[in-house]
């Protein structure tokens, strides 16, 4: 019977047991992302129509034109698209190649598209269009000329003598460099831009595409104070693109534009034909320098402790370290013994001591006097200050260990190593700190 109670009582004790959750504390790093919007700047030009009349592009948005080729067709009768839809024997045949292109565009389409972005729909009709035009191999009918001019149909293949990538759209900001940036060109409301779709009217002299003749382009974006130090000393950031998921590093500097305001200059080579169209693009600063050991904010508590001026404090025969504390015999004499003391953390001002238990008989009390040894000045133990920390449970039950922070996110802190009194890599800490009290006995 005594055993079966005695099972019955341990089961029972273990299913009712407070479970605590333990974290094995690792080294690492925090990764700080800072939003940012810049306009973007390169090496580019928009190119007016020479006569009026409708336009349909060769070349897809983003992609490269050569030297001498052919990038639009301009009908200025407004007759050829009709003309086409109705002869289809003057296009050739799609090679197995270009079908396999137009399938690769329309699936990785389909799995980045989001219906909160649909004009994104538009873009990849306009894409399409333009390789159909491209595919159909009318840029390089050498009898289709003589034909739509027997019927009247004034066709004419616009080709480019410098190299570089085709855009749709101009704003007007093509000869932008980075001196004339002012905080007046970030107010989007004053920002108009023009897209040329397949088919539009373009009047003679009008842009009709934009040209980007360079690899290298740069992002310029206002740098508030509370960056200003942090971003000061760097040459080389690592961002990550927000609206396409990708990251790259880019080389850093600043500059002071013409309103007065601090501008960051980011300059890469990547990335470029992606972010053609777009001339504000966001994107995070990402930060990865503090290092040091990697702790949940949910294991963080706090314990009081009291502290002294670091003047006070005083080395025993031993080379301990402790205080003089002030003492009264019986007979009203004033004297002092020396405390041996542990001292948890010590900073500028102040030593931090622990608080001793009723146990701890020999220890520095509330209101009790430790004296100077220099001069004999006293003072009375009492002021209390807290120090972050976590619970250690490698011996089995709750240790407060002392954290000094580094950095930190909504979910973790970086911690300073090696500290006093503080904690190693691989240590098991409790995950919530708010579930157990310093001295608690913990079942890993």
């Amino acid at each position: 019977m005594v055993i079966f109670l005695y099972i019955v009582f341990s089961v029972y004790s273990y299913a009712t047991r407070q479970e605590v959750k333990f974290y094995e504390v690792p080294e690492g790093t925090l990764v700080r992302q800072t939003s940012f919007t810049g306009i973007a700047i390169r090496e580019e030009q928009a190119v007016n129509a020479e006569k009026s009349g409708y336009v349909h592009f060769y070349i897809q948005q983003g992609k490269r034109a050569a030297v001498g080729s052919n990038v639009y067709t301009m009908d200025e009768t407004g007759s050829l698209e009709a003309y086409l839809s109705d002869h289809p024997e003057l296009s050739s045949e799609m090679t197995d190649d270009e079908i396999r292109q137009v399938k690769y565009s329309l699936s990785s389409f389909s799995k980045t598209f989001d219906n909160l972005q649909f004009l994104a729909l538009y873009d990849l009709k306009y894409s399409m269009d333009a390789s159909a035009l491209e595919y159909a191999g009318l840029s390089s009918a050498t009898d289709l000329d003589s034909i739509l001019s027997k019927l009247g149909i004034s066709f004419s293949r616009i080709s480019t003598d410098t190299a570089g990538i085709i855009s749709y759209s101009t704003d007007g900001d093509e000869q932008l460099v980075a001196d004339d940036v002012t905080s007046a060109l970030f107010d989007l409301n004053n920002y108009k831009q023009t897209v040329v779709k397949p088919g539009d009217m373009v009047e003679a002299g009008k842009p009709v595409y934009r040209l980007i003749t360079s690899d290298h382009w740069q992002l310029v974006f206002p740098i508030e104070n509370d960056m200003k130090e942090i971003l000061q000393d760097k040459k080389k950031l690592s961002i990550h693109f927000l609206s396409e998921d990708l990251s790259t590093d880019a080389d850093f500097n600043t500059m002071t534009g013409k309103d007065g305001t601090t501008y960051g200059i980011l300059s890469m080579h990547e990335f470029m034909e992606i972010f053609a169209e777009d001339r504000f693009i966001s994107f995070e600063i990402r930060n990865t320098d503090n290092q040091g050991l990697k702790i949940p904010v949910s294991a963080i508590t706090k314990k009081d402790f009291f502290i002294i001026p670091k003047d006070f404090l005083a080395t025993g025969d031993g080379g301990e370290n402790g205080f003089y504390r002030q003492t009264t015999n019986e007979a009203g004499v004033t004297g002092s013994e020396f405390v041996p003391t542990e001292i948890y953390r010590m900073d500028d001002q102040y030593c931090y001591i622990n608080i001793p238990t009723e146990a701890e008989t020999n220890a520095l009390k509330l209101n009790e006097f430790i004296l100077r040894e220099s001069d004999g000045t006293a003072y009375r133990v009492g002021p209390v200050k807290s120090l972050d920390g976590v619970y250690n449970i490698n011996k089995g039950y709750c240790i407060f260990r002392q954290i000094v922070p580094i950095e930190q996110n909504a979910d973790y802190m970086i911690v300073q190593e090696n500290t006093e009194y503080g904690i190693s890599v691989y240590d098991h800490i409790v995950l919530n700190a708010a579930s157990v009290k310093e001295g608690q006995v913990v079942y890993q």
